[in-house]
C-alpha cells in the first residue's frame, strides 16, 4: 500500500502480494509450471507406493513435504515467522526441490532485515525456478541493503526501526515513542496485537524513491515493512504521525485478514485511523454527493475496479468513498464487527459474503442505509 499526498488525501495501493501460496489450493498464486511439476512428482510417488513398485518400503515423502510447506504458508499469513521458518526447513529436509519454500524463507528473512540470509534463499529459489518475481526481489533487496548500511537501528519490543541519527530533529528514542503511541491506538481500536516485529524505515525523499520506485509525491508505503520518506522539507511531525498511523493500520489489516482484505477496507480503515491524528480531506467525495457522481457500491467492492481507473479524481473519489463507507460501518456496527469481517476475508469470503455474514445486511442494503445519512448531514 502506498500513501500518496494529493489534495490532503492519503491514497494507497495494495502492493504486499506475498509469493506464499498453498500448493494444490484453489486460490494458489504459485507458478503453474512449478505446481504441475510438484503434483507430478507426488503422483508418481503415490502410484509407486500403492502399486508396490517402491523398493525402499518407505512411505512417500512428497505429501509430507507439501503438508509442511502449506503449514508454513498458514503461519506466515498469521505473522508467525519463527513457526513458518521451522516448517519450511523441515519441508526442505524432505524435498530440497521446492523453489517456493526457498522463496518464502527469503521473504521472511527480508521482512526482518536479514538481507544476507534472504539473498541466499532467493538465489536458491531462482536456481530451481527462474521466476521473474524472484529476480525482482533480489534486485530490490540489493538496493535496500545498500541504503540500510548507512542507517541507524533501534530494535525494541514491537519494531525494528531504521533511521538517520540527528536528521530533522528525529532520534531513535523519539521515533520509538511515536511508533508506540501509534501502535497502541491501532491495536486498541482493532483489539489485536501483532505477534512479530515490524520493520519501520525512515528514509530521505531520494532514498525512498530509489528503494521503492515510487514518485516523490508518495508519502508512505506498506509492503510488509512500513516505509516513510520522513526527512524532507515541510514534512511536519503531525504529517509523520498521520502517515505512520495509516501504514501501521495496513499491517494490522494484512494479518487479521490473512493478506486477503480487499483495497476498499484496507484504505477505508487506514484513513479512519489516520483521521484521528490529522483530518482526512473529503472534498472530492462531498462534490460527488452534490453532483450525483458517487461510485456505486459494486464499484467500491470490486477489487480490480480501482486498477482500471486512470483519472486522479476518480481514484481520489474511490478512496474518499471507502473512507466514508468504513466510517459509517464502524459507527453503525462497531469495530468488533469490522474485525469479524476481516476474519471472513481470511476464510476466503467475497466482500458481499463478508458484509452479509458480519452485519446481517446485503451490500445493497448497506449502501442504501449509508447513503441515507448524506441527506441528514
Amino acid at each position: 500500500m502506498k500513501y500518496v499526498k494529493g489534495i490532503g488525501l492519503g491514497i494507497c495501493f495494495l502492493t504486499f502480494f506475498s509469493g506464499a501460496s498453498l500448493l494444490f489450493a484453489e486460490d494458489s498464486y504459485a507458478d503453474d509450471h512449478a505446481k504441475d511439476s510438484v503434483e507430478q512428482r507426488q503422483r508418481i510417488e503415490l502410484e509407486k507406493f500403492y502399486n508396490g513398485n517402491d523398493s525402499s518400503g518407505k512411505a512417500p515423502m512428497m505429501p509430507m513435504a507439501i503438508g509442511l510447506y502449506n503449514d508454513a504458508v498458514k503461519y506466515f499469513q498469521k505473522g508467525e515467522y519463527d513457526l513458518a521458518r521451522q516448517a519450511l526447513k523441515e519441508s526442505l529436509e524432505i524435498d530440497k526441490r521446492n523453489a517456493l519454500a526457498y522463496e518464502l524463507l527469503g521473504e521472511i528473512e527480508d521482512l526482518q532485515q536479514n538481507f544476507e540470509k534472504a539473498e541466499e534463499y532467493y538465489k536458491q529459489s531462482f536456481l530451481l525456478n527462474p521466476a521473474s518475481r524472484v529476480r525482482q526481489r533480489l534486485e530490490k533487496l540489493q538496493k535496500e541493503n545498500k541504503v540500510d548500511r548507512k542507517m541507524n537501528t533501534y530494535d525494541e519490543e514491537h519494531f525494528i526501526i531504521k533511521y538517520r541519527e540527528g536528521e530533522q530533529g528525529y532520534d531513535g528514542y523519539w521515533l520509538k515513542n511515536m511508533l508506540r503511541d501509534v501502535y497502541r491506538q491501532v491495536s486498541q481500536d482493532l483489539g489485536y496485537y501483532l505477534n512479530h516485529k515490524i520493520v519501520v524505515l525512515f528514509y530521505s525523499r531520494d532514498e525512498f524513491h530509489d528503494v521503492t520506485g515510487q514518485g516523490h509525491f508518495v508519502g508512505g508505503l506498506y509492503d510488509g515493512k512500513i516505509r516513510l520518506p520522513a526527512f524532507r522539507q515541510g514534512f511536519k511531525e503531525t504529517d509523520l504521525r498521520a502517515a505512520a498511523t495509516h501504514e501501521m493500520t495496513h499491517a494490522f489489516i494484512a494479518l487479521l485478514s490473512g493478506l486477503r482484505a480487499p483495497i476498499w477496507i484496507h484504505e477505508g480503515l487506514a484513513q479512519y485511523e489516520e483521521n484521528k491524528v490529522k483530518p482526512v480531506d473529503t472534498v472530492v467525495f462531498q462534490s460527488a454527493i452534490t453532483t450525483g457522481a458517487l461510485l456505486s457500491i459494486e464499484s467500491i467492492l470490486t477489487e480490480n475496479a480501482l486498477m482500471k481507473k486512470k483519472d486522479p479524481l476518480e481514484i481520489m473519489l474511490f478512496y474518499q468513498e471507502a473512507y466514508s463507507l468504513v466510517s459509517y460501518i464502524v459507527q453503525r456496527y462497531q469495530m468488533y464487527s469490522v474485525k469479524e469481517m476481516l476474519g471472513k476475508f481470511k476464510d476466503g469470503k467475497t466482500a458481499e459474503e463478508a458484509i452479509e455474514e458480519s452485519f446481517s445486511v446485503s451490500a445493497k442494503e448497506l449502501e442504501r442505509a449509508w447513503r441515507a445519512t448524506f441527506s441528514k448531514s
